[in-house]
């Protein structure tokens, strides 16, 4: 089993997704949950009560129901929320308690199946409700998560049984398990190994548009970049704007922005520069001003000029709180990783090699990072590592994607993401999968003869596939706060 990291809340029901949509038989992952469940209860004096949320942590408890014999059930909701916890409910055949038909016999232990990993806050409602009235003292055993971990109103669990891997909301600021989680066991439930790579269920991280924005609402994203080429700032820029962003500003030097064909999604920044990148203070007191920029990609096109490596150091080093794409020859700007740097950086084979030597120092590097720094070794197979074992192969799509461009068409794409708001770990990764997608799509539709500039209306074309986008965006459970 591949090593897994520390999941937030969202990127559970992600991974998930991805795990449907490579054809995993959601309903088998929730009968081998209940099963480790069982397992974790061999033994235990009864009665039991078995407590079951409306979601599909509520859907576990009941699959457990229907394997370990003489257990009471208790449900907060007359049913379940998504159509696959229904059909575990339909096939529990026992009675199905309520919080004001509780079973008689008090609990020795209780399974706590009332919210999962996806929920955070404290309980309220129907959920608050039965938690407030379950008699006695019972021992907890915690599925998934223990409902209210880290609120302050939880159930404290004996032993938590979670799926795949540790969640962020049972680790406090010290990288510790909160008490009420007591002893932790990790359970497979089955996942394809692929879940773990880029793929539809990233989607879900996607930021949709909401009723009554204005422009700029949705980010802006500054793209420097042109000197000895012109067209790579462009497709970056291109990009950048298909990711749903609400503004783009392309920064080249003058010589190179009288040559390059203008899009009207973009906007030129004006630069003093004539030939190549050397004065970038105009280009720094453009994000400290107004509503500045929420994102930037640096180095598509710019060229090797060690004036201009010098100035990219510079406008690194003055804009720490923009999230920035450092892609193409701005990675020979990189001393390591610059301290305040938040974003991502996306070296090809040979120029990972010339900036730190070896995939396998990359790790060290960014280690402690949370989701703010990753690096992408793109490629035929694009790498991507995060901190804590974050990690993915982006593969599949389109061969002819190998063509001059898509590299800078990927730095936009993450540029747009993050100008939209989403971490570095989750632009890289979706990022990578709509790049997949796109090249699939064009290919479809132009053939072999495509070029980069075909693509930008595939990557907002990816934005709407996959079975994933047939849901509602996630939204906060109803049951917590």
């Amino acid at each position: 089993m591949r090593p897994r990291w520390i999941m937030s809340p969202q990127e559970v029901a992600v991974l998930d997704s991805n795990a449907e949509a490579l054809g995993a038989d959601m309903d088998e992952l929730m009968k081998t949950a209940a099963e480790h469940l069982a397992n974790a209860l061999e033994g235990a004096p009864k009665p039991i009560w078995i407590l079951c949320g409306p979601g599909n942590n509520g859907g576990d408890g009941f699959r457990l129901a229907t394997i370990f014999e003489g257990c009471k059930v208790v449900a907060t909701h007359d049913k379940q929320k998504t159509p696959l916890a229904q059909r575990a409910r339909d096939d529990w055949d026992g009675e199905v308690h309520s919080v004001e038909n509780l079973p008689k016999e008090d609990p020795a232990v209780i399974v706590d199946c009332l919210l999962g990993a996806g929920s955070f806050g404290q309980p309220r409602g129907e959920i608050l409700s039965l938690m407030e009235k379950i008699p006695g003292r019972p021992m907890v055993l915690a599925c998934d998560m223990p409902t209210g971990c880290g609120s302050g109103v939880s159930f404290n669990a004996f032993r938590t049984v979670t799926f795949e891997a540790p969640k962020s909301n049972m680790i406090d600021s010290h990288g510790k398990l909160l008490p009420e989680v007591g002893d932790l066991f990790i359970a497979p439930v089955g996942w394809p190994e692929e879940t773990l790579d880029p793929g539809p269920g990233d989607l879900l991280r996607y930021p949709h548009p909401k009723e009554g924005q204005i422009k700029g609402d949705r980010g802006r994203v500054l793209i420097v970049g042109g000197g000895p080429y012109h067209g790579a700032p462009i497709l970056s820029g291109m990009a950048a704007a298909r990711m749903g962003v609400d503004l783009v500003h392309v920064a080249m030097p003058k010589a190179a922005a009288a040559r390059a064909k203008w899009p009207s999604e973009l906007i030129q920044e004006s630069m003093t520069d004539q030939e190549i990148i050397t004065d970038v203070s105009d280009l720094v007191k453009r994000c400290m001003t107004g509503r500045g920029v929420q994102a930037m990609v640096i180095g598509p096109g710019m060229g090797d000029a060690p004036e201009s490596i010098e100035a990219v150091k510079m406008l690194i080093q003055a804009t720490p709180n923009v999230p920035k794409v450092i892609d193409a020859d701005a990675i020979r700007a990189l001393d390591g990783w610059p301290e305040g740097l938040v974003g991502v950086v996306t070296p090809h084979q040979k120029e990972l090699e010339n900036w730190i030597g070896n995939i396998d120092t990359v790790p060290d590097l960014i280690a402690g990072s949370g989701e703010s720094r990753v690096v992408i070794r793109t490629g035929a197979e694009d790498i991507i590592i995060g901190a804590g074992g974050r990690g993915g192969i982006g593969m599949g799509g389109n061969p002819r994607m190998s063509m001059g461009g898509t590299g800078d068409l990927l730095a936009g794409s993450i540029g747009g993401l993050l100008g939209l708001g989403l971490s570095p770990w989750s632009a890289a990764r979706l990022g990578v999968h709509l790049m997949r997608v796109a090249g699939k799509l064009a290919e479809n539709e132009i053939g072999p003869g495509m070029v980069a500039d075909d693509i930008p209306p595939y990557l907002s074309r990816a934005l709407i596939t996959g079975p994933v986008l047939l849901r509602q965006p996630m939204q906060e459970d109803p049951s917590s706060s």
